[in-house]
């Protein structure tokens, strides 16, 4: 008797883990519902009610050299943008933020992204235009759900071979602004015969790159 009432114990409290785990689990919102959701412009304000954050949007400020590590304790976050604040490396933590689907990190220092950025298996814009990346992470084909990236103004001339592996679901490929030479073109649409690649054509005649 009291073996069976353990058991049931036992049972009910996997049951109340198990309910609790995936309650606390954030949900993916669609495009709709999270563009309902309000838009964060500071720090101070999202750590106010950091569960109730899924959008944040930092211009300017705080100028810093890497993502600031408050972001990362925002357990819902979806949208996060850091424009013009001299960002010049992402944090290894950015694989934290499981949950984010658009990822815009627009004219900062960059040089490169870490590799941990392509765990980020929600991720489906990627905006990291005029900065200074001369290559994407190895493992970006692991972005499955990545439908455009963002690249214009830097210095992305080859891309990784697991980019092919987007084939099917990336849209755009966005490379103004950097000189490709034709046959830098024609490896990316041989990778990505699907994309639409929009550059800058690269005069060859001389030498301007």
């Amino acid at each position: 008797m009291k073996l069976e009432l353990f058991s049931k114990n036992k049972i009910g409290l996997l049951i109340l883990i198990l309910s609790m785990t995936i309650s606390s689990k954030a949900q993916i919102l669609n495009p709709d519902e999270l563009a309902l959701k309000k838009i964060y412009t500071t720090l101070e304000d999202a750590l106010k009610n950091p569960k109730e954050v899924y959008r944040l949007k930092l211009v300017g400020k705080p100028k810093c050299d890497s993502i600031p590590d408050e972001i990362f304790s925002l357990p819902n976050l979806q949208e996060l943008t850091i424009r013009r604040c001299k960002l010049q490396l992402v944090n290894n933590r950015i694989s934290e933020l499981k949950n984010l689907q658009y990822l815009n990190l627009d004219q900062n220092r960059l040089v490169k992204l870490p590799e941990s950025l392509c765990k980020l298996s929600e991720l489906k814009t990627l905006i990291i235009s005029r900065n200074y990346i001369s290559y994407l992470p190895d493992n970006i084909g692991k972005l499955k759900k990545l439908t455009a990236i963002d690249a214009w103004d830097n210095q992305i001339y080859i891309l990784p071979k697991s980019i092919a592996k987007l084939s099917e679901t990336l849209e755009i490929l966005d490379l103004r602004q950097v000189a490709i030479k034709s046959d830098e073109y024609e490896d990316m649409t041989s990778l990505l015969p699907k994309t639409k690649i929009f550059y800058t054509s690269f005069c060859e005649c001389k030498d301007s790159r």
